[in-house]
């Protein structure tokens, strides 16, 4: 039995997490490889390049690159550029989370500013990959390399063709497919069952195994709207069904009752997700806000309408001074270049988080409230993560009488907060074990 995901998204941690808790301990394999896998995690190219079995090393940071004397790197928040004599040259990309500046992949340019070449790094600090490009901007191929620097798996993105240096012989595979069923062999997987959550790929190589008495579950995360894909049709007119259907957006699930007989229901089902989430001890009159922009909507009207509510508001950067003239308020707390140990201090003691903050999210701040168990909050105009907030509790900005109607009489009271939590778990459609082995059985 194998977990076999297209690539390792949070959507594929929340599935792996949630079988892991459900009993379901596979090994996990994930068909597109960005270097940052989890240790729990493997791909045919840590295998067949050797970093399967490493590890030391670590990533590297931006300003680490090699690159000639005379060339300057400088460095942004989002990202860093390669400089020579004020020619761009390159530019860094950053793991994730990107304020640890840590090399994802480089990509460099020709002299019209064209990406020509992209390196890819693994969290050894190792250039395992890169991926050449034409003057049109297309991939042309892409290598993938082992420590010592030599080529092991060769891509050509132009025919679809495989190339596996395996030991000083070559194999040739005339798709990716072909490429991931020979891996999947060589390295003796148990094949009997695969848990899988794309139709391409993972599909396409579990239909091509041709296993006889396979009882396979397709975890289906992306969203449904008015059709059935032409693969989730194969499966569901299949006249001996050997593969289940888990739908895991409960909108998404809805739609597919809409769209499927009465026959065609009876192999789908719903499954949401469950998380780590943490119990803590909380002070319900604090509430948190991470933001690195001072536009935080209403909050002088939130701030002056709640006095007994105390607003933490951190920022990753220094914050501006209209930010900081909110320190003026008993109720405010301020916390301009906010440390990680501040911000998991801040996330066990409050009872709430406010999602009011307008341009981007930091920290998957909504999501870590969320695993905190703090009751969300949020406007329509500024929330970032809807799916981890009871509808309950989203209001149009026009209607900031109407959020503080409602959190006015959750400030200090346990027992409704944890109403509203419960009702917050629902809303979300958190799963447990039972749930999951109820259906994967």
């Amino acid at each position: 039995m194998i977990n076999l995901f297209d690539s390792y998204t949070q959507s594929s941690w929340d599935l792996h997490f949630s079988l892991i808790k459900s009993g379901y301990i596979n090994p996990t394999i994930a068909l597109n490889d960005d270097g940052f896998l989890p240790d729990d995690v493997t791909s045919p190219y840590l295998y067949y390049t050797g970093f399967a079995k490493i590890d030391a090393g670590r990533p590297l940071y931006y300003n680490e690159l090699r690159v000639p004397d005379t060339w300057e790197i400088i460095g942004f928040s989002s990202g860093a550029d390669i400089v020579d004599l004020g020619v761009k040259k390159g530019r860094i990309i950053y793991a994730n989370p990107n304020h640890k500046r840590l090399i994802k992949e480089v990509d460099w340019f020709d002299e019209q500013g064209r990406v020509i070449l992209k390196d890819r790094f693994n969290k050894f600090g190792s250039c395992f990959s890169q991926t050449f490009y034409n003057a049109y901007g297309q991939a042309i191929q892409t290598s993938y390399y082992n420590k010592d620097g030599q080529e092991v798996i060769s891509e050509n993105h132009m025919t679809g063709d495989y190339i596996l240096n395996d030991n000083n012989q070559f194999k040739v595979f005339k798709s990716k497919v072909e490429f991931v069923i020979n891996y999947l062999q060589e390295a003796k997987f148990n094949l009997d069952r695969i848990f899988y959550n794309s139709l391409s790929t993972p599909f396409l190589v579990s239909f091509y195994l041709n296993r006889l008495e396979s009882k396979d579950v397709l975890f289906w995360q992306e969203p449904l709207v008015d059709d059935i894909p032409g693969n989730m049709r194969l499966l569901l007119n299949n006249p001996s069904p050997n593969t289940k259907i888990v739908i895991q957006s409960y909108e998404a699930y809805a739609n597919a009752m809409r769209l499927l007989t009465d026959e065609e229901q009876k192999q789908v089902s719903f499954l949401g997700f469950m998380y780590p989430l943490k119990e803590t001890e909380k002070l319900h009159n604090q509430a948190l806000i991470l933001t690195n922009s001072d536009q935080i909507e209403a909050l002088e009207s939130l701030v002056t309408s709640l006095p007994n509510l105390t607003f933490n508001i951190g920022a990753l950067t220094e914050m501006s001074s209209d930010l900081m003239n909110f320190g003026k308020y008993d109720n405010v707390v301020l916390y301009p270049n906010i440390t990680t140990n501040q911000i998991q201090y801040l996330s066990n003691i409050c009872a709430f988080y406010l999602d009011i903050n307008h341009h981007n999210e930091i920290l998957s701040a909504v999501r870590s409230a969320f695993e905190h168990q703090q009751l969300i909050f949020a406007f329509e105009e500024t929330s970032h993560q809807i799916r981890f907030v009871s509808p309950k509790n989203i209001f149009p900005k026009k209607d900031i009488f109407t959020f503080i109607s409602h959190l006015q009489p959750l400030i200090g009271n346990k027992c409704n907060i944890e109403k509203a939590l419960k009702q917050q778990l629902e809303d979300c459609h958190v799963s447990s074990s039972t749930q999951y082995q109820s259906v994967i059985n």
